[in-house]
């Protein structure tokens, strides 16, 4: 043993080593690196804006990075909806190639129904049919929009239309863009104090002003 030879692994970093023409090794080191051992940052990965969230964080490693994400989203570079995620490091997510993501599912199962309604065959005829007015049935051809894609400016992280009017507020889509998610974010109505009620109804558009009167729940 020369020490001067690879079999010491002097290669750091995913180098390879190579003995030299002469005397010694030489490292090929992986981009990113550089240096005798391949031991030198030479490359700060965060140049690129590697994070694709305004709000992530990245944080520039030996021949790699690592971003920080805000809440919500996960992922190498923060690309990753998780609604459950709390934010920090990002987390690669794995899938299984032996099976497809949930939603994958769903919307397959829902395609098949748009096939047992016929609503190829429906969709275009400037008629609703509500049983293909789906995201997965294309929207009945749009035929229940007047021709137009109600979703086509709606850039929320979620599927605003699968999530439409289910009675769960969900923030990402209320918006104009989105369609205000149904509705599903306004607040219910109280009841009418019950101190009012019955005069309210009694005295209902009698032209006179009752302050005890003049609110929505009344």
């Amino acid at each position: 043993f020369s020490g001067y030879d690879c079999d010491s692994d002097p290669c750091q970093n995913g180098g390879i080593c190579r003995i030299s023409d002469g005397d010694g090794y030489k490292c090929d080191c992986p981009e990113g690196t550089s240096g005798t051992n391949c031991e030198i940052d030479s490359l700060n990965e965060c140049d690129s804006n590697p994070c694709r969230h305004s709000d992530a964080m990245c944080q520039d490693k030996l021949g790699d990075y690592a971003c920080y994400c805000p809440p919500k989203h996960t992922g190498k570079n923060c690309e990753i909806y998780d609604r459950n995620f709390p934010g920090g490091l990002g987390q690669p997510v794995q899938i299984r190639k032996d099976s497809m993501p949930y939603y994958t599912k769903d919307l397959e199962m829902q395609r098949k129904q748009c096939l047992k309604s016929n609503c190829p065959l429906k969709r275009g005829d400037s008629k609703c049919d509500e049983e293909c007015n789906t995201y997965a049935c294309d929207f009945d051809g749009n035929d229940c929009s007047l021709g137009i894609n109600p979703w086509s400016n709606c850039t929320a992280p979620i599927r605003c239309w699968k999530v439409f009017m289910d009675g769960v507020c969900n923030q990402e889509c209320n918006n104009p863009q989105c369609l205000y998610d149904g509705r599903d974010c306004e607040k219910s109505l109280q009841p009418c104090n019950p101190v009012y009620d019955a005069y309210c109804q009694k005295h209902y558009a009698n032209g006179h002003c009752d302050y005890g009167c003049n609110n929505a729940e009344c």
